[in-house]
């Protein structure tokens, strides 16, 4: 029964999440409220901001959200609200499964790099290979915007106490090639 109304409640904010209508164009207005971010952590940051509830539930429901607060000098790179709009409810409902956690896991680290790296460090044609050997791409456009895995990287360089965060316009994918999304 828990394991059910854990699924029922990350459906719900993802539903309130993206369907509210709250339009996150404003990119700077993400994480703005935040009073000096470096003195919270990576994780930390993602629970300050409605407009990225969704990512924090499915952190939350990983197990992740609590075991990364021990590490230091990482990179997050956490989806907007608006992000998960183009994934199906399918594919929501197995990420929340509770059987499908190993599938979440894996998810939440595409989203997770162990260095802090900057938005200058990341470089045209550069491959990031995870943990399971999945590999993402990076690219660059002419106007140095940086595409992660095909999410566009809209607000960068938000140091917290254990790391870098950067907030993207969708949900990192290894399989997604180095065309650009926008």
């Amino acid at each position: 029964m828990k394991g059910i109304n854990t699924v029922a409640i990350a459906c719900l904010l993802f539903f309130m999440g993206t369907l509210n209508g709250t339009s996150q164009s404003e990119n700077n207005q993400i994480l703005s409220e935040v009073e000096n971010p470096g003195q919270h952590e990576v994780f930390e940051l993602v629970s300050k901001d409605k407009n990225l509830s969704t990512f924090a539930v499915l952190a939350v429901l990983s197990g992740l959200y609590n075991s990364q607060a021990d590490m230091d000098g990482y990179t997050l790179l956490i989806p907007t609200n608006d992000a998960f709009k183009d994934m199906t409810i399918e594919r929501f409902n197995e990420l929340t499964d509770p059987k499908n956690k190993s599938e979440l896991v894996k998810f939440i680290k595409y989203h997770t790099l162990p260095e802090k790296q900057m938005a200058m460090d990341f470089k045209d044609n550069m491959v990031i290979t995870t943990d399971t050997s999945d590999e993402i791409s990076v690219s660059k456009d002419q106007y140095d915007n940086v595409f992660i895995g095909g999410a566009k990287v809209i607000k960068a360089n938000i140091e917290a106490s254990n790391g870098v965060v950067h907030v993207v316009n969708g949900v990192i994918d290894p399989n997604v090639s180095l065309a650009m999304v926008d």
